[in-house]
């Protein structure tokens, strides 16, 4: 098996090379993702899908003509949020959208601890008090049967606009709800978040706005919607891959005060923006305010147009983000503990609880279901014989159906197939924690004793990456369905090792023969900095590194491994020379190679397979001999890559 799936490409990838005039190199990452036409390889460099019409939701007309009524009436619209970044870039679109036609808009988001998820009674209360007669919700609403029925009861108008899973709820006939389940094309409608249907919602609204008012607005709430794509992690193909590339233009030019000073904090330029930036930067933050507080300090800073204001809620948010940093680590090292203590190896499924700040719990859950690579749910104690939290699952599994599995032990779920919450007794725990595991064993999975490929292709250090960086950036953004392409380097050595972030991080310089290249590792694992010598393999990604306004490529080292001086460049070519001696067998190259090294020797059947596929030898009679050829890379061959998968020893956070 391959280490790198551009490894079998290269008659398809010349092909494309050729008919879209791009390097070999970069046409082999396309054709290694299953891009075969040029035309699909120009989409996906484009982008340039077409939008789907805002009425392809089949209640979209019913629910305009509702809130366009109320506008002119002059009564109060309730939007109803919820706490994490979709949520609030949702009810930020549709308030500003509302308000450009001159309605009256108020915003309701439930604080995580004591409202819980969505719309609810007393949000429904707060609508009442600001004198709703119309109640929109974003991004939550789908479940939320009982609040429905009571604003109903009382009088006020309902519009449900939402992308999480329904439940076995009926949603009373009357109400306008825009959802993929009521929509021309459901499997696509899927992919959207709850910021995409508030935007399609916004954008069929605001045709009936004035021109100036529709253009000021335009860019702005399509980077909101872009924002709450990102931070929802939705699938980056088709429309979602038109909406961030085109959103993240309308992030860099908008003129709000709120989103300049956010990234002023975060110390990212807006003339540079990238999804990668927004992703792993700016969204952390604004979740932050809903994890460690209330997530209307996030939508108060994304609508703020005062820069005092904006400066006062972003320090605020900032400080906030620091908290919760320091509460995931201290959180995920007394989970982790857990798992080791409960579960011990390989766990199918894990559920862990603990007196944690309810806001960090998914966070936990997301790092402990890739540090395993199996479902996770954290639990947070809420003091009152309940338990709250959050899970996460590797991609291929759904842990909104395992949980269906499990559903007498739950008091409530909802959610996605990768991210659920839910709540139970702590009483419950024992047997419900049991019963998800017994779902998990059921659940096809893929062998671990399978091997799978690392990386899209390999990388050479000695070789310029500026042009293919460039293409990169052209191939972005990235993201689920669409992830960032990988490489593996290796064999190197490290020639330095350099403490970042009080010793979390690293800066590396790699060397691969004459060859040096800098390297970052986030969050890297202790042993490296305490034996960085020997030989090692990367998997990394290529990402612009600007630095006094010169952006250079720079490698980020997701994963790493050691090896053995084996399978070193160096030991082929002693290798090589040995063969350059003169035609022989098997017995007298071992022989001949013995004394530059035992595990040379070993491993010398590989070596030699490794000559033979790339036309470096040729064997004749039983004796193998050098043959004139082109030079051509070890990694080329499938057999060099088959000899350094044996050799490589994973590095972990835990140790080797």
């Amino acid at each position: 098996m391959p280490l790198w799936r551009a490894a079998p490409v290269g008659d398809v990838a010349r092909k494309l090379a050729s008919a879209l005039g791009m390097p070999l190199r970069v046409a082999r990452l396309v054709a290694a993702r299953g891009y075969r036409d040029p035309e699909e390889v120009r989409r996906l460099l484009t982008a340039d899908v077409p939008w789907s019409h805002p009425m392809d939701f089949t209640d979209m007309a019913a629910a305009c003509e509702q809130i366009l009524w109320t506008v002119k009436r002059r009564e109060n619209i309730a939007i109803i949020g919820d706490y994490d970044v979709d949520g609030v870039s949702a009810a930020a679109i549709l308030t500003s959208a509302i308000r450009a036609l001159g309605g009256d808009v108020s915003c309701h988001i439930p604080e995580r601890v004591s409202d819980g998820y969505g719309f609810s009674l007393r949000l429904l209360e707060d609508a009442k008090k600001a004198g709703a007669s119309l109640i929109v919700t974003v991004d939550n609403g789908i479940r939320a049967v009982e609040a429905i029925m009571a604003a109903r009861a009382s009088g006020l108008g309902v519009i449900v606009t939402d992308h999480h899973e329904p439940g076995d709820e009926v949603i009373p006939d009357g109400i306008p709800v825009l959802h993929f389940t009521r929509h021309r094309d459901p499997v696509s409608a899927k992919r959207g978040c709850g910021a995409f249907v508030a935007w399609k919602l916004a954008t069929q609204l605001l045709a009936e706005a004035p021109e100036s008012r529709r253009e000021a607005l335009r860019a702005w709430l399509m980077g909101l919607a872009a924002l709450g794509t990102l931070a929802d992690m939705m699938p980056l193909v088709g429309e979602n891959r038109r909406l961030v590339r085109e959103g993240m233009r309308g992030l860099a030019v908008s003129g709000r005060a709120g989103w300049r000073i956010l990234c002023d904090r975060a110390r990212v330029s807006r003339e540079t923006l990238t999804a990668s930036d927004v992703s792993w930067r700016l969204v952390p933050r604004l979740n932050a305010a809903g994890r460690m507080a209330h997530a209307d300090l996030a939508y108060r800073l994304l609508m703020a147009d005062d820069e005092m204001e904006a400066t006062r809620l972003a320090d605020e948010i900032e400080a906030l983000n620091e908290r919760r940093r320091e509460a995931v680590d201290a959180a995920f090292a007394e989970a982790a503990s857990l798992v080791e203590r409960e579960y011990g190896a390989n766990p199918a499924a894990v559920v862990v609880a603990g007196q944690w700040p309810l806001g960090v719990v998914g966070l936990v859950a997301a790092r402990l279901a890739q540090t395993y690579g199996c479902p996770a749910i954290a639990l947070a104690d809420m003091g009152d014989g309940t338990l709250r939290g959050s899970g996460r699952a590797p991609e291929g599994i759904s842990l909104l159906q395992l949980l269906s599995q499990c559903s007498g032990f739950l008091d409530h779920f909802g959610g996605h197939a990768s991210a659920v919450g839910c709540g139970l007794a702590a009483s419950q725990l024992a047997p419900f924690r049991a019963a998800l595991l017994e779902a998990a064993v059921r659940e096809p999975r893929t062998s671990s004793n399978v091997p799978m490929t690392l990386a899209d292709d390999y990388l050479v250090l000695s070789e310029s990456a500026d042009e293919l960086l460039m293409w990169l950036e052209k191939l972005a953004p990235f993201g689920p369905e669409h992830e960032p392409f990988q490489f593996f380097v290796g064999p190197v050595e490290i020639a330095r090792c350099t403490p970042m972030g009080g010793g979390e991080h690293l800066r590396l310089v790699l060397t691969e023969g004459d060859a040096r290249q800098e390297a970052v590792w986030f969050r890297a694992p202790p042993a490296v900095a305490r034996d960085p010598s020997g030989l090692w393999a990367f998997i990394v990604e290529l990402a612009p590194n600007a630095w006094r306004g010169v952006v250079r490529p720079q490698l980020r080292i997701d994963r790493g491994y050691r090896l053995p001086r084996a399978v070193s460049r160096e030991a082929f070519a002693s290798a090589f020379r040995a063969l350059r001696r003169g035609p022989c067998t098997l017995e007298v190259l071992q022989q001949r190679v013995s004394s530059v090294s035992a595990d040379l020797a070993r491993d010398l059947d590989s070596v030699l397979e490794t000559f033979l596929e790339l036309g470096f030898a040729a064997q004749k009679d039983g004796l193998y001999h050098v043959i004139a050829s082109e030079k051509r890379d070890l990694r080329d061959s499938v057999a060099y890559q088959s000899l350094v998968r044996r050799y490589l020893r994973p590095i972990s956070n835990e140790g080797e």
